[in-house]
């Protein structure tokens, strides 16, 4: 079975999806196709990928034969591409957030639905073994108190990252989104969000800082930093997690590219010990997983019921420091 597949974006992230799908290309059986509305950008991008063909309007990929439309695109533009991509018959992957609403959320996931095609987000992050091996691991802690999640950096984005209607908000439902992802996985449901957004020096017109803290019904809190305005080195854990009997902490020294986490170092009692974590490109592992319920006609591994989530947490932090009135 060939699947075809035709990544909408050449540029930024885009080329992240393309340099995965080429890695998977002979595994699958891919057959590669590009976008772009500039055709100079799309011929060199064919030829770059070795791709198959390209396109330079979006609906020309919509009547075309392709079975996958994968979207790299602004935010504004999810959920009326990737609704018009699962009507034309297509399965669809869209790179995070799901939207800038909750109702356009919705709307991409009934039509999915609907639809009987496949439908997921490209969530990264979720797909990090370190998250998972964390959160089997919180047994051994107790009771746990408190979760604190954080990415400082800095990054002055240009294109449509700038423009806060185009994003539905600023750095946080951007990259922030990863994040709140990996806080939720860790700490579950929330009864409540406290925010205090900022605007540093990175050229957005969103927030670029953001402190949340989040009450779980299981009593612990959780502690979200994420910002673009912080030069930092990323040398902090991006996780901590802290209970009765100790810690588990990411070790950042320990990560590899294409991998957002790194081992664990795990402290229970007052004894210490590593836990070497399964290293994967995650990007490349949420495409093959997606290729396999295709390929196997099963369901997605990631449901869009947990890009709602995540994008529900960013929309209330962003209403708890005030920022969804002027967006």
């Amino acid at each position: 079975m060939t699947l075809k597949i035709a990544v909408v974006g050449c540029r930024g992230f885009g080329r992240v999806h393309l340099n995965a799908l080429s890695k998977l290309r002979d595994r699958y059986g891919l057959e590669l196709y590009v976008f772009s509305r500039t055709e100079e950008y799309a011929r060199d991008c064919q030829r770059e990928y070795q791709a198959s063909g390209y396109f330079t309007r979006y609906g020309d990929v919509l009547r075309s034969n392709v079975d996958i439309v994968d979207l790299v695109v602004s935010h504004d533009t999810h959920m009326p591409m990737s609704i018009a991509a699962l009507e034309a018959g297509k399965h669809v992957m869209l790179e995070k957030p799901i939207a800038k609403t909750l109702e356009e959320a919705m709307a991409i996931m009934n039509t999915a639905k609907l639809s009987g095609r496949r439908f997921m987000v490209l969530e990264n992050h979720y797909f990090d073994p370190s998250v998972w091996r964390a959160r089997e691991l919180m047994s051994q802690l107790g009771r746990v108190s408190m979760i604190i999640v954080r990415k400082l950096q800095y990054n002055s984005p240009g294109g449509w990252r700038r423009v806060r209607e185009l994003m539905g908000g600023g750095a946080l439902i951007d990259g922030g989104i990863h994040y709140v992802d990996t806080l939720l996985n860790l700490g579950g449901d929330y009864t409540e969000v406290k925010s205090v957004c900022a605007h540093g020096f990175s050229g957005i017109e969103g927030e670029d800082i953001s402190a949340s803290i989040f009450r779980f019904t299981s009593g612990a809190v959780g502690v979200l930093l994420y910002s673009w305005s912080t030069p930092s080195g990323n040398v902090a854990p991006v996780f901590e997690i802290y209970g009765e009997r100790g810690f588990i902490i990411e070790d950042p020294g320990s990560r590899i590219p294409g991998k957002p986490y790194g081992d664990l170092v795990i402290n229970i009692d007052g004894k210490q010990e590593r836990v070497t974590v399964e290293k994967v490109n995650t990007v490349e592992r949420e495409i093959e997983l997606f290729l396999q319920s295709i390929t196997n006609n099963t369901e997605v591994p990631m449901p869009p019921e947990v890009a709602i989530r995540d994008l529900k947490a960013v929309l209330d932090a962003y209403r708890g420091c005030g920022e969804l009135s002027t967006i």
